[in-house]
């Protein structure tokens, strides 16, 4: 009877293991399927956001070599208004100094018409006085 105890027992055993083995098998096959399934979901939307990013990446590469192209023309001008700005500078100096030039030479023109304008009175009042 003892034996039939433990053969009942056993059987009753391996019948729960073979049940629970059976279980997760199923479980195991559940999940590799949800798992096959996921993966597709997942390259799907992969396939999807490439082929919506695709354009993105395209017009921002053209907005990128636009502004690189509005930049090398700042920098064009910029260089231009700073060679315009140097060469206004130097226009400057040189009308000042021509300005001084003709200060200079204003200032000896005046000297000599003095002198003229002195020396010829001189001369008047020296044939004024001979005459009379």
């Amino acid at each position: 009877m003892e034996g039939q105890y433990w053969t009942v027992l056993m059987t009753i055993g391996f019948f729960i293991g073979f049940v629970a083995l059976t279980v997760a098998f199923v479980f195991f096959i559940y999940g590799a399927i949800q798992l096959k399934k996921m993966v597709e979901c997942l390259n799907d939307f992969c396939k999807t956001t490439d082929e919506r990013l695709k354009p993105v990446l395209e017009e921002t590469e053209k907005t990128m070599k636009s502004i690189r192209a509005v930049t090398d023309n700042v920098a064009t001008v910029t260089g231009n208004i700073k060679e315009v700005s140097e060469a206004a500078s130097d226009v400057a100096e040189n009308i000042r100094a021509v300005s001084m030039i003709i200060d200079d030479v204003g200032d000896q023109i005046s000297i000599r018409t003095r002198g003229i304008v002195v020396g010829v009175q001189t001369a008047l009042g020296v044939l004024m006085k001979h005459h009379k």
